[in-house]
C-alpha cells in the first residue's frame, strides 16, 4: 500500500482494490491508520469535565452495591449486559427483548426459551471478558481477542479473528460508511502492540484512558466477528479493570446510540485535526449523563421494591417477603432457581410463586406455571433509552 495523506492523528493509505459499496469520497480517502495514543495535555475545563465523570463513576458503584446481591447478581449488571448486548446486537439487525433474555439463562430452562446463537455470542463475549477482568487480567489485545473469538463460537481460536478484509465506521451498510478503517495485516496487528505498551506504561485518569482506547478501537476494527461491539465492551471492561466500578452497570451503548451522529462527527474531528481532547470532553460528558440516568433507574427500583412489599398482606411474612425482596435481582424467575437462592424445595418455591402470583406482584410465563416475571420490574429494567425527568 502507498502513502497518500499523514496527519497528528494518523496516516491515510491508498486502498489496493476498491471496497464494494463504499462511497467513492471515502475510497479516495484512503484506509486510516490511528497513531499510538497520546497522553494530551488537558486544560482546565475538560479536566474537570473528567473529575466530574470519575465522581458520579463512583456515586453509581456505590448505589449499584445498595440494591443487594454479589458483583454476579446484581440486577443492574444484567439489565445492562442486556442493554449493551440490545443495542450492540442492533448493528448487526439482531433484536431481542429483557425477558427473553433472562428467560434463556434461568437454570435447567427449556430449549424454547434459549436466544438466536448470534445474540448468544454477544453475551458470551461479555461473559467472557468480565470474567477474565474479575480475575485480574489486564483490558489488552489478547483479551480482545478471545472475546472476539466468543462471537463465532467456540470452535474459533483467538488468533483466527483478525480481520482479513476491509471494514469501515457508519454502519452494517458500507453506503452510509464515512471512514475506512484500518487495513488488514500487519499494521493491524502492530496498533495492537502499540495499544498493549500505551495502556500498561501511561498513567491517566480512567475516565481519560477509556476515552482514548474507545477511540482506537473503534477507528482499528481489527477483528472479522462484532467490532462494534468490542469497541463499546472495552469501555465497561476498563472500568471494571480500574476499579472505578465493580462490575459491568454502565451501558454505554445507549449514550452512543443516542448520541450517533455527534459521535460520528467527534471521531471524524480527531482523524481530521489529530485534537484528542474535545473527543475526551465530549466522551466524559457522554458517562457524567448516562451515570445519572442510572442512579435515577436504581431509585426507581428500590422505589417499586419498596412497594411491591408494601403491597403483600400481614400474613405474608417470612420467605414471601424475602423472596419479593429479591424480585430486583431476578425480575424473570423460575421455581429452581428461587429453590437455589433460598435454600428451599423447589415445589415449596413454586407454591409461595403462586401465592405471590395470586398478590399481583408476578405474572406466569407461558403455560406450565413454573415460570414468573415481574412485570414493574422487568418494564424498569428494559428501558434500553432512560428518558430524562
Amino acid at each position: 500500500m502507498e502513502e497518500t495523506e499523514s496527519s497528528a492523528a494518523g496516516t491515510h493509505v491508498r486502498v489496493a482494490a476498491a471496497v464494494p459499496g463504499v462511497p467513492p469520497d471515502v475510497l479516495a480517502r484512503g484506509a486510516f491508520v490511528p497513531r499510538p495514543a497520546p497522553v494530551p495535555w488537558l486544560g482546565a475545563a475538560t479536566t474537570v469535565e473528567v473529575a466530574r465523570a470519575q465522581e458520579v463513576l463512583g456515586r453509581l458503584d456505590q448505589d449499584a452495591r445498595r440494591l443487594g446481591g454479589d458483583r454476579s447478581s446484581w440486577p443492574l449488571v444484567r439489565s445492562t449486559q442486556v442493554r449493551e448486548v440490545q443495542h450492540s446486537a442492533s448493528l448487526d439487525g439482531v433484536q431481542a427483548a429483557l425477558q427473553e433474555v433472562l428467560l434463556s439463562q434461568l437454570p435447567h430452562t427449556r430449549s424454547g426459551h434459549r436466544v438466536p446463537e448470534q445474540l448468544a455470542g454477544y453475551l458470551r463475549a461479555s461473559a467472557t471478558g468480565f470474567a477474565a477482568v474479575a480475575a485480574g487480567e489486564p483490558v489488552d489485545s489478547r483479551l480482545m481477542c478471545r472475546v472476539a473469538a466468543q462471537f463465532a463460537g467456540a470452535d474459533v481460536e483467538p488468533d483466527q479473528v483478525w480481520r482479513e478484509g476491509y471494514a469501515w465506521l457508519g454502519g452494517p451498510d458500507p453506503r452510509e460508511a464515512y471512514l475506512l478503517a484500518s487495513p488488514p495485516g500487519p499494521l493491524l496487528r502492530a496498533a495492537a502492540a502499540q495499544f498493549d505498551e500505551w495502556s500498561a506504561a501511561e498513567p491517566m485518569l480512567v475516565v481519560e484512558r477509556v476515552a482514548l482506547g474507545l477511540y482506537q478501537w473503534e477507528t482499528w476494527r481489527p477483528f472479522q466477528f462484532g467490532n462494534g461491539h468490542i469497541a463499546r465492551l472495552y469501555v465497561g471492561l476498563q472500568l471494571a479493570a480500574s476499579g472505578v466500578l465493580s462490575a459491568q452497570v454502565l451501558p454505554i451503548s445507549a449514550w452512543i446510540d443516542r448520541n450517533s451522529d455527534q459521535y460520528a462527527e467527534q471521531i471524524r474531528r480527531v482523524v481530521a485535526t489529530g485534537e484528542y481532547e474535545p473527543w475526551i470532553a465530549f466522551v466524559a460528558r457522554g458517562v457524567q449523563q448516562l451515570c445519572r440516568q442510572e442512579l435515577r433507574l436504581i431509585r426507581r427500583l428500590e422505589q417499586a421494591r419498596d412497594d411491591m412489599l408494601r403491597r403483600l398482606s400481614d400474613k405474608d411474612t417470612g420467605m414471601i417477603r424475602r423472596i419479593v425482596a429479591d424480585l430486583v435481582l431476578t425480575p424473570v424467575t423460575n421455581n429452581r432457581q428461587i429453590a437455589e437462592l433460598h435454600g428451599i424445595d423447589p415445589k415449596y418455591a413454586n407454591d409461595l410463586c403462586r401465592r405471590i402470583s395470586d398478590r399481583g406482584l408476578l405474572e406466569v410465563v407461558g403455560k406450565y406455571g413454573k415460570t414468573y416475571y415481574s412485570p414493574e420490574l422487568l418494564k424498569l429494567m428494559s428501558l434500553t433509552d432512560p428518558a430524562d425527568p
